[in-house]
């Protein structure tokens, strides 16, 4: 069977894996050997939750490369950062617990960022990378229905609420393989943040060992969400990401991901 028949017979039978479950999903896959998408509702817009964090390190290791941000650069860390507005940073992540006077460079606070989606990390960067760089960099990948304006739990914000589509999320993922924003040194920072992202939970749930998942989750009552780098022994990666809006509840929309992404991993 060709390539686009294994791609039809594919989407079917994930289609019927996703109408027994009853859970409204919105899925995109690239596969970097054919340069073939498969996609379920791809366009939708959902709210991203923390899967927005990889637009900002796409723009963070493009102001990098350009010389402009030091990952080596310390940051001061305050009280203050405990705060977007009057709001205290909670969630996930470990520098609300930190004290004040804790000396970090742009480069834990990235891995702090990607690998345990730390939400004060993200916002510390936010402003050293600055809005205009990320929707800069938004525009630069023609990600036309994802906006990065709201800083993690900024509740007082005025501005619009984040958004992206599996479509924006999974082409973040082939700009990062791709070499597209930074070079090879950077690029695999970057990667490997997210090679080491704790939560494995959802699209790496039911993957075997040799297939190394750099990923980055998302994650509130309304959707759950993952996408990531999917690394194979013997073929080049899949990109892929997928987000499940108004679940019942957080276990079975990660087992739905997980078979999902089982399904797909078996792409000939």
């Amino acid at each position: 069977m060709s390539q686009a028949g294994n791609l039809q017979e594919l989407k079917k039978a994930l289609s019927r894996e996703i109408r027994k479950s009853g859970l409204s999903v919105s899925l995109s896959l690239y596969d970097f050997e054919s340069g073939s998408w498969l996609e379920i509702n791809g366009e939708r817009e959902i709210y991203p939750a923390s899967m927005i964090k990889t637009l900002l390190l796409l723009a963070l290791l493009h102001q990098a490369e350009k010389g402009a941000l030091d990952l080596e650069a310390p940051h001061l860390f305050t009280e203050k950062d405990k705060y977007a507005g009057s709001t205290f940073v909670s969630g996930t992540g470990i520098l609300q617990y930190e004290e004040e006077g804790t000396v970090l460079t742009v480069e834990e606070l990235l891995r702090l960022m990607v690998s345990y989606s730390d939400n004060i990390a993200t916002n510390i960067l936010m402003d050293l990378v600055g809005r205009e760089e990320i929707a800069a960099m938004a525009e630069r990948l023609e990600l036309q229905n994802t906006r990065f304006t709201r800083k993690m739990y900024n509740l007082e914000s005025s501005l619009p609420s984040n958004r992206s589509t599996t479509r924006d999320l999974a082409t973040m993922l082939i700009a990062l393989e791709e070499r597209r924003v930074a070079g090879e040194e950077l690029t695999q920072i970057g990667i490997a943040a997210m090679k080491a992202t704790i939560d494995k939970s959802r699209i790496g749930r039911y993957l075997p060992k040799e297939i190394e998942v750099a990923n980055k989750i998302g994650t509130v009552s309304h959707m759950v969400g993952d996408m990531a780098l999917l690394y194979f022994p013997h073929r080049p990666p899949l990109a892929l990401a997928i987000a499940v809006e108004n679940p019942p509840n957080q276990e079975d929309a990660a087992h739905l991901i997980g078979c999902l992404a089982r399904q797909l991993c078996q792409l000939d």
